[in-house]
């Protein structure tokens, strides 16, 4: 696509126009030309209908209305968004006659009955499979996918038999017992004060033992904490002691943070007894419910369930589509007890849907939000933004903290009660403020990265993990791709790295698919080290750059050796860089703000994009990238910038009710 391009729409045109302003994946060319191939006669009108469908699925609507100024309204919000990012111009008059010209004359066609082969008509009950016997859909006045429909009508019954609210309520004195129980099992905090469990998390774990809940909050907020003080107290009653427990999250990356967190809260336990609990593992979803790549499906599922006593932990519930949400909830026994947890502000999962905030929103008898943060203190700079942009208020512009370049000084504060926030005018000197913050926090990993048996592991990777550059897109001159491209540059000629080299000893990446032989996930990060030291795989003549990554394996050690030339040092594996293909790493000093949920940094610089009306500029954006700090937040981004983002939410179309 030629940047300040001038769009002129036609039917013809409408597919190749949309995918040239990456306004639609270009499989759907395939699907459209299929449902042509079905349906005799399908006219061009309902073929642009069907392309605007495909493309709102893309983001994550589920269904579309079956009316033309609803449909036209939320599809040409996002047209100008596209033709933003992209720099071209269109005369929208004449885009939003097109869009209502083809969606009225497509919808009246459908209601119609002009096309019997591709749309099944849903009326009430619950749907048999002959419903879905033709690509779509139309229930009311809306049209789905059939496999979209099916899931919704499948999370409607399950959750219905699932989540059936009890009235469970705990007396003052019952909540007093229960916080200074565990106060006396558990070690003082490093403050050298008692834990104390906060209001909500009381109500939770109260609850949580009597009837299936819905667990939110933002960071911080103790969520898998409580899960494990309630599983603590559940496992105390003999009814529970067979059960199974599973913990799963819909990445690799969220299933190992989850059992990390589990297993610092069981350290600070002083008694042993549930050896059950220290010995959980956590999974992928996918990989809890027995993935099948050859028959496309789950060993578990609606005909096999898993057994009647389980307890399930589900976390970053937020992240998982509608597809799989339904896979996970058809295969968990109706009588099981089941823990989800999620933070509603965050982003949607990537593929079609939005459970957790549909279950939220509706299923509230079954929700404890969890409302204070342990990450940072609510009346911090950053705990006050994060409300603002959690308020329907206009943004406090006071809160930003605007300030000039040249006197911008990078730091972490030393006080965990501080997190200042510090917001900064992006434009011409942007590279520079970039290179000044790789000199404060990357540029010297590199002269820390010759590794041997002595070397302190847990500084270098405190260090190499403190910071990092959180960007809302890719492309240009404020995304990913270019500020690790001039960080990489930077580095290199300043130690004088040879350009042949693919990696370099201090470099920070990122993996961008699972290697599961390897026990590496999609978004795992770590750092390049240079290993130089008899007794590891190499001589001390010989070196060769191996990429560092923490793990918490509770399997293994140094003892063990070898294997495949990966070695381990404590928690820490050491992976040649020669075995992981180039395709699935990439450098990490920036990533997206999707690739950071659920991560927390000492000091987070973010650029957001600065066109208003951008796609990538809403409330979930910002407020996933402000809540990712443990110290700092730096913004690159004017006041106005800002408050756009807070007033623009993420909507999808899923009609989900309970």
């Amino acid at each position: 696509m030629n940047k300040d391009r001038n769009i002129e729409l036609t039917a013809d045109s409408f597919f190749e126009t949309l995918k040239e302003l990456k306004g639609i994946s270009p499989l759907w060319e395939k699907v459209t030309d299929s449902l042509k191939y079905i349906q005799d006669g399908m006219t061009a009108e309902a073929e642009s209908f069907f392309i605007m469908y495909f493309s709102l699925l893309d983001d994550g609507n589920i269904c579309i209305p079956l009316e033309a100024d609803s449909l036209c309204k939320k599809f040409s919000s996002k047209w100008k968004g596209l033709l933003l990012a992209e720099d071209c111009t269109a005369n929208q008059e004449e885009c939003n006659s097109f869009f209502h010209q083809q969606a009225e004359k497509a919808i009246s066609q459908i209601k119609n009955g002009d096309f019997p082969n591709l749309i099944n008509n849903f009326k009430e009950g619950f749907p048999s499979e002959q419903t879905y016997s033709k690509p779509f859909v139309r229930d009311n006045d809306w049209l789905f996918a059939s496999k979209y429909h099916k899931a919704k009508k499948s999370i409607e019954k399950h959750i219905k038999n699932l989540f059936i609210h009890r009235e469970v309520t705990a007396s003052e004195s019952e909540k007093e017992q229960l916080k200074e129980y565990f106060k006396s099992i558990t070690k003082a905090l490093p403050s050298g004060n008692p834990m104390e469990l906060k209001e909500r998390q009381l109500e939770a774990i109260i609850r949580g033992q009597k009837e299936n809940l819905i667990i939110t909050g933002g960071p911080g907020t103790g969520k898998t904490t409580v899960v494990c003080y309630l599983l603590w107290e559940l496992l105390k009653k003999e009814e529970y002691q067979d059960y199974s427990i599973h913990l799963a999250a819909p990445s690799g990356k969220a299933a190992e943070r989850m059992k990390e967190s589990i297993s610092n809260t069981l350290s600070q336990i002083k008694e042993k007894d549930f050896s059950k609990l220290n010995s959980l593992q956590s999974h992928t979803i996918h990989s809890l419910l027995g993935y099948n790549p050859a028959q496309n499906g789950f060993m578990h599922n609606r005909e096999v369930q898993f057994e009647e006593k389980s307890i399930f932990v589900i976390d970053e519930a937020s992240m998982i589509d509608i597809s799989l949400f339904a896979a996970l909830i058809e295969s968990i026994n109706e009588k099981s007890r089941i823990f989800i947890l999620g933070d509603k502000d965050q982003l949607p999962s990537v593929k079609a849907g939005a459970v957790l905030g549909e279950l939220l929103a509706k299923k509230t008898d079954s929700v404890v939000a969890l409302n204070e943060s342990n990450r940072f203190n609510d009346n911090s700079e950053v705990g006050r933004l994060k409300d603002a942009f959690q308020s329907e208020k206009p943004l406090d512009f006071s809160l930003l903290n605007i300030t000039e370049k040249d006197k911008l000084v990078f730091e972490i504060p030393e006080n965990r009660k501080e997190y200042p926030v510090k917001t900064v005018i992006p434009g011409k000197a942007d590279d520079e403020l970039i290179l000044d913050w790789s000199r404060k926090f990357y540029d010297d990993l590199s002269e820390n990265c010759i590794i041997n048996q002595e070397s302190d592991l847990d500084s270098l990777w405190k260090k190499a993990l403190s910071a990092k550059i959180l960007c809302a897109e890719r492309k240009g001159p404020h995304g990913v791709e270019y500020i690790n491209q001039l960080i990489n540059k930077h580095i290199m000629n300043k130690y004088d790295f040879s350009a042949a080299e693919e990696y370099f000893p201090g470099q920070l990446l990122m993996l961008t698919k699972n290697h599961n032989m390897f026990n590496l996930y999609n978004g795992d990060s770590g750092i390049v080290v240079s290993v130089k030291k008899e007794g590891l795989p190499l001589s001390e003549t010989e070196s060769f750059n191996y990429l560092m990554i923490k793990k918490d394996l509770k399997t293994g050690g140094d003892e063990e050796g070898i294997k495949g030339g990966i070695f381990r040092i404590g928690n820490y594996l050491f992976y040649p860089l020669y075995i992981l293909p180039k395709e699935s790493i990439e450098t990490a000093y920036a990533i997206t703000i999707h690739k950071a949920q659920g991560s927390g940094y000492k000091a987070i610089l973010i650029f957001l994009p600065s066109k208003e009306g951008h796609p990538l500029l809403n409330r979930q954006i910002a407020y996933t990238a402000i809540t990712r700090t443990e110290g700092s937040t730096y913004i690159a981004a004017r006041a106005e910038t800002l408050e756009e983002a807070r007033r623009t939410i993420i909507t999808r179309d899923t009609m989900i009710q309970f």
